[in-house]
């Protein structure tokens, strides 16, 4: 089946102008890799997927179908404390936190 990425893959891929051959040559692969992932039989991992939008000029976003999507507003009290604390302080709580 297949999957959103897969079709926006081969939708920018071809709105390139590129072959699936010479898109698995700029990722030093098979074209069966780009085969498998237009056909929704394979996923590339993250590092691929940024190498992929790169290659392609589109963000991940595009590629997964995210595009146009409205995020949904914080609800998180402690975050939203956080953010009204002054930038100094608000990297000073970000650094004991990475301590943890």
């Amino acid at each position: 089946m297949k999957t959103i990425f897969a079709q926006n893959l081969r939708k920018y891929r071809k709105i390139c102008g590129m072959t699936q051959k010479t898109l698995a040559k700029e990722l030093h692969y098979s074209h069966t890799a780009i085969a498998n992932y237009e056909s929704g039989r394979n996923e590339p991992s993250l590092s691929d997927l940024c190498r992929l939008s790169d290659i392609l000029g589109v963000s991940t976003d595009a590629l997964l179908g995210r595009e146009g999507l409205e995020y949904k507003e914080m609800s998180n009290p402690f975050l939203e404390q956080f953010m009204q604390l002054e930038p100094k302080m608000q990297k000073i709580i970000g650094e004991l936190v990475f301590l943890l």
